[in-house]
């Protein structure tokens, strides 16, 4: 028996419309973004040729003599992808960007050497447990400009040790926890290089991949409608229950956005609404099987939707068949609709300093900032396992009112999706019921005409249509109809 469950609707209203429509003071921009790859992989340059036409002015950077495969030595990422990385960057450049057919993960082939000296000179020991033999790409390009040696890449040390500066840790993260945009320049220490923003685009498919990316671009929160599913279970780690608990309690709570929160042995597989976020413990809540993504959950997702579970090896694959022991993976998540996530290319550990802090992620992201900010500022280790997919200039937006197809802009389109469905109940926003009273009506056609070609919640019009103006907007609609439905039978 379900001892407690609650679904929360908080009405978004004067918190949405008080958003802001355009970008944060200082926000990241595609002349920021450098995207890589692979010269030998098609899929991968289809992907970032498909990226740069979504958005103008990222630049493209090819990547010769690495291998396909989903594992890199140290020593080739070093000797090899490393420096043509190099020479594409400047201080403009805040996020890297990999596609599919770059490696995934970077494996350090040379033992533990307890102590190392650093290439500032610094002479560092190795904790005990702290040395790991892998790590992703995405989180060691982060540190590109610092880290330069197998020795730093294997030291996955992010706290500050005795008699040592705190930055830069070969590992530690300076923007965890951040509650500003991100920019380069802010993180940069002379004589040791700074940080970057990452992400990855891959998929099982190109196609999935591209789909991402399209539906990044129209990442609009609905009003009443749109939630998050946090999903804790008692079973699981006491580290990751809490995480998912101060989620719960600290940001969803307060009422942004409704949201579903369970914290027994049932598992949560349906939500009201469309959901743009999901947190869970995977398969290891007790009514989650292997395969669960695309066999249990029965959500219908949102554009923006973003996955963050409590697994170890949720990024461990793109590729068909790559599951490690039936675990969540972020490629799934893509292959049923979703937009984002983090996960692990290998085993984390677990802890919170191991792994995203949720509520650090949805807050940036509830506040407008981009998808590599909000991700990145919620992991303390740098050059670790984890990484970031989907496009890193993605934003979560308030709908427009009157925005049915929710593309961004109040124009015929909508128009027709109102008249079209007039009068009708049991309707939702994608037919034209933009205050969710369940009818289209005249308050429905108001939103439309009031907003009408505008691209934010400003108003246009007029609050009362003069019937001219009314009849020729209608009489226009109806003939785009009927002229799409000539053009369709011929």
């Amino acid at each position: 028996m379900i001892s407690l469950r609650c679904v929360r609707y908080a009405l978004l209203g004067v918190a949405l419309l008080s958003c802001r429509n355009g970008p944060l003071e200082g926000a990241l921009a595609p002349s920021n973004v450098l995207v890589l790859y692979n010269t030998a992989s098609p899929d991968g340059l289809a992907i970032a040729d498909y990226y740069a036409q979504v958005h103008p002015g990222v630049t493209l950077l090819g990547i010769n003599g690495v291998t396909t495969s989903e594992d890199i030595t140290a020593d080739n990422y070093l000797s090899v992808m490393r420096p043509q990385i190099l020479s594409a960057l400047n201080q403009s450049v805040n996020v890297i960007v990999t596609t599919k057919g770059l490696p995934l993960r970077v494996d350090v082939t040379e033992s533990n050497p307890s102590t190392y000296k650093d290439p500032f000179g610094v002479t560092r020991t190795i904790y005990s447990g702290w040395w790991k033999p892998y790590s992703s790409l995405e989180s060691d390009l982060t540190r590109i400009d610092e880290i330069s040696t197998w020795q730093q890449m294997g030291d996955q040390t992010y706290f500050s040790q005795s008699g040592m500066p705190k930055y830069p840790e070969p590992s530690c993260n300076p923007y965890y926890g951040a509650t500003t945009s991100f920019n380069y320049n802010n993180y940069v220490m002379p004589g040791y290089g700074g940080m970057r923003l990452t992400a990855r685009l891959d998929g099982f498919t190109t196609a999935d991949v591209e789909t991402a990316i399209t539906k990044a671009q129209r990442a609009y929160i609905i009003p009443n409608s749109t939630c998050i599913v946090a999903d804790n279970d008692p079973g699981a780690n006491s580290a990751d229950q809490g995480m998912v608990a101060q989620l719960a309690t600290n940001v969803l709570a307060p009422g942004k956005l409704p949201y579903v929160y369970d914290n027994t042995s049932a598992a949560v597989t349906t939500a009201a609404g469309p959901v743009i976020g999901y947190v869970s413990q995977g398969v290891h809540s007790a009514s989650l099987s292997p395969g669960y993504i695309t066999n249990q959950l029965n959500f219908t997702l949102a554009n923006g939707a973003v996955f963050d579970t409590h697994e170890s090896y949720n990024a461990y694959s793109f590729q068909p068949g790559g599951n490690v022991g039936g675990q969540g993976l972020v490629a799934e998540w893509l292959q049923i609709g979703g937009t984002a996530g983090v996960g692990n290319v290998q085993e984390p550990s677990a802890g919170s300093c191991y792994e995203a802090n949720e509520a650090q992620m949805f807050k940036m992201l509830l506040n407008g900032y981009t998808w590599a900010e909000a991700a990145w500022s919620s992991l303390q280790q740098l050059s670790y396992v984890n990484t970031v997919v989907g496009d890193p200039l993605m934003t979560w937006k308030p709908a427009i009112l009157g925005d049915a197809n929710l593309d961004g802009t109040v124009n015929g389109a909508d128009l027709s999706t109102v008249l079209a469905n007039y009068n009708q109940t049991g309707t939702d926003w994608a037919h034209g019921d933009f205050n969710g009273d369940g009818t289209i009506n005249g308050a429905d056609l108001n939103d439309v005409l009031m907003r009408f070609n505008s691209t934010s919640d400003v108003l246009t019009g007029v609050a009362v249509p003069e019937p001219g103006t009314l009849a020729t907007l209608a009489l226009a609609a109806l003939a785009a109809l009927v002229g799409h439905g000539r053009r369709k039978r011929q």
